[in-house]
């Protein structure tokens, strides 16, 4: 399987950070991606549907949807350009970071994706050329697709953003700096001083002392992302952790898995997203261990969780159909 491998020093461990606010553009492009395939259905079917339904009657976000994953298609590579760095607040400041981007990087960013014949190419063209009426476009329709496809579910971005940093600052408190390496993701290996991550091509990036900004994101799903110009500043994009997308945002209207399994069982379920014991699912739910013991072995029995005993400790997990569960309420 090809790999990404990032290399580090000890000044690159010491410079290497997790950012704590939303990149508003990483958001943009990787949900692109998102409206392109259709993996993670348990996670994104109800927001490609939202999202789908409402252009069925908004010209405007329709013509958006269009210039989006035009300019960040589902491939091994999207502009870079469009993930500027440094912190930005709001959609405004962020598309007009997107549009200071220099003349010549323009003209070769855009170049790798330009399509060969339609429409699309040619806008491409004048956007690679720096062409004001295409620049604007590009402008306004990054607005109109973020408020009408991204801005209505910020809440839930947020939340589950928030309790993954929250998990990635708990590792760097008990493993110091090299601690979040550890947690990001099945796709990566922390073999120091040597990030691996499962990519769709083989590439090797030294930081030479400049660090890593480690960046979660809510709509990235497959494996982490870095920015294909090695003389950037290295960033990083991963996927959150399944439990936090999942748990943000609330429950749906009704909450059909409470009225499904009951209150306990269906805290008992989401509780155990991320593994947990019987004494710390009594302390969380509020009820007995031996209440709990009785709940666990009904969602064991209904294949929703599986439970690992070693001596005294049973420690419960989610399966596959118990996520599929919890995924219908969202």
């Amino acid at each position: 399987m090809p790999r990404l491998r990032i290399h580090f020093t000890d000044a690159d461990l010491a410079h290497t950070r997790l950012k704590p606010d939303i990149d508003l553009m990483w958001e943009i492009t990787s949900s692109a991606q998102i409206l392109q395939h259709a993996d993670g259905a348990l996670f994104f079917a109800r927001w490609r549907r939202f999202v789908r339904e409402r252009a069925v009657h908004d010209a405007r976000l329709r013509r958006a949807l269009h210039t989006v994953v035009t300019v960040a298609p589902h491939a091994a590579y999207f502009p870079d350009l469009l993930t500027p760095d440094g912190d930005v607040t709001g959609i405004d400041e962020a598309s007009d970071a997107v549009l200071s981007t220099s003349s010549r990087r323009l003209r070769e960013e855009i170049g790798r994706i330009r399509p060969a014949t339609g429409p699309a190419a040619s806008w491409l063209h004048d956007l690679a050329g720096g062409k004001p009426a295409a620049l604007r476009q590009l402008r306004r329709d990054l607005r109109v697709y973020f408020r009408s496809a991204i801005e209505p579910h910020l809440p839930a971005i947020e939340e589950g953003r928030c309790a993954d940093v929250a998990a990635g600052i708990q590792q760097y408190l008990h493993g110091g700096p090299e601690g979040p390496l550890h947690g990001l993701g099945r796709a990566t290996r922390w073999e120091p001083p040597v990030l691996s991550v499962g990519y769709p091509h083989d590439r090797d990036l030294y930081l030479d002392g400049r660090g890593l900004v480690l960046i979660p994101c809510y709509f990235a799903l497959h494996h982490p992302v870095a920015l294909a110009d090695p003389g950037l500043r290295p960033v990083l994009a991963f996927p959150i952790r399944t439990e936090a997308r999942l748990l943000a945002g609330g429950h749906a209207d009704g909450d059909h898995v409470t009225a499904l399994l009951g209150a306990t069982r269906a805290s008992i379920l989401r509780s155990v997203i991320g593994g947990n014991t019987t004494t710390r699912l009594a302390g969380a739910v509020g009820v007995a261990p031996a209440t709990v013991s009785h709940h666990t072995r009904v969602l064991r029995e209904a294949g929703l969780i599986t439970t690992e005993r070693h001596e005294n400790l049973a420690r419960h997990r989610i399966t596959p159909l118990g996520l599929q569960v919890l995924g219908a309420d969202r």
